[in-house]
């Protein structure tokens, strides 16, 4: 098969990889389409490390090419999605459930071949199915859609609150979409990419801030009568914005932080002192996981896409075919031009558009 073979940071060869046989337990799926993640731009930075050579890419869909001899549930030709996340289901966190603190998973695209290549193998228990009207272009995105799922679950807003999100790319314009369904109506979209915030904008964001044309703390004073905000939900992932997140969130009010830390991050006395003198509640999401594996998270994306309530294929603002990944990754690694999410077909956007 061809795939898009990770040698080195930010160095992908379109080359020929032998198909090795399938495990009893898994499906081999003709990948339709796949998605570039923020965390996959942070690897090419050098920040994380892979087990290389990798086939990387965890946000995938596809269509079902052949099943295991232990698989049941499964057919060729069914239309699929894929939770990356191989818990161990051992541990004490998924004998609890809590699958997103597994002490020893592996990870689809990190320590085993992932989507960014014509076929991927994966664990009958990650597969899910998505029917025959889902598009495989919002499919592919169910992964980060149960990401942002998974934190407005966790941060629990209510009728009224006014939230902040730091951070308008996918992981925030995604979780302006379930704020929206959890009711929430004033909603303050913050981000230094003027594009960004018109996108988010034109997606339901009340109140736009950019921190590098206005003073941050003034706006939201302004926007909030002088309280703040009753929720901040971080999805950039920047030591800024995880340090503002402090300064902006009203007493007794909640602060979720979703974007991963990739340096340290310094807190001035003001900042740190607002946790207890406001007596905020802080909280951390990590990935997308819940009981029963992969979770509600998966399974209201799905079906909230399938019935209309959530529409997010428009959020593509790129399309490449998979011999172009190395193009693809340098537009979004070097920052050639604003992006949103950037969509690989490993099996050409004929074969996505046509299952």
């Amino acid at each position: 098969m061809k795939a898009g073979v990770l040698k080195a940071v930010n160095e992908f060869h379109y080359e020929d990889v032998e198909l090795g046989a399938l495990a009893s337990g898994d499906v081999r799926i003709r990948v339709a389409a796949a998605g570039i993640c923020g965390s996959d731009i942070h690897k090419m930075q050098g920040h994380w490390k892979y087990q290389l050579p990798m086939i990387t890419g965890h946000e995938f869909a596809g269509v079902v090419e052949e099943i295991g001899s232990d698989v049941q549930k499964f057919k060729k030709g069914d239309r699929v999605a894929v939770a990356p996340l191989i818990p161990c289901y051992e541990c004490y966190y998924c004998r609890s459930g809590q699958y997103q603190m597994c002490e020893e998973y592996t990870m689809t695209g990190t320590h085993r071949y992932g989507g960014f290549a014509e076929y991927c193998d994966a664990p009958q228990e990650n597969i899910i199915p998505i029917g025959d009207d889902l598009s495989f272009e919002s499919a592919a995105m169910i992964e980060p859609l149960a990401v942002a799922s998974h934190g407005v679950i966790g941060i629990e807003p209510k009728v009224g609150d006014i939230v902040a999100i730091f951070g308008l790319g996918t992981i925030g314009l995604l979780t302006l979409e379930w704020l929206k369904l959890a009711g929430v109506k004033k909603i303050i979209g913050i981000d230094i990419d003027e594009n960004k915030l018109i996108e988010a904008k034109k997606r339901g964001c009340t109140h736009m801030i950019n921190p590098l044309k206005e003073d941050l703390v003034e706006k939201v004073n302004e926007y909030t009568d002088g309280m703040g905000v009753d929720i901040s939900m971080e999805c950039a992932g920047s030591k800024i914005t995880e340090e503002q997140c402090l300064l902006i969130t009203r007493k007794q009010g909640k602060i979720g932080y979703q974007g991963i830390a990739y340096s340290d991050v310094t807190l001035k006395q003001e900042a740190f002192e607002n946790i207890f003198r406001r007596e905020c509640t802080i909280k951390g999401f990590w990935n997308s996981y819940s009981s029963p594996f992969p979770g509600k998270e998966w399974f209201n994306s799905v079906d909230y896409l399938r019935n209309g309530m959530l529409k997010i294929s428009d959020m593509i603002s790129h399309r490449f075919e998979l011999a172009d990944l190395q193009r693809a990754f340098n537009i979004a690694v070097n920052r050639e031009e604003s992006y949103n999410k950037i969509m690989i077909y490993p099996n050409g956007i004929e074969f996505a558009q046509r299952n």
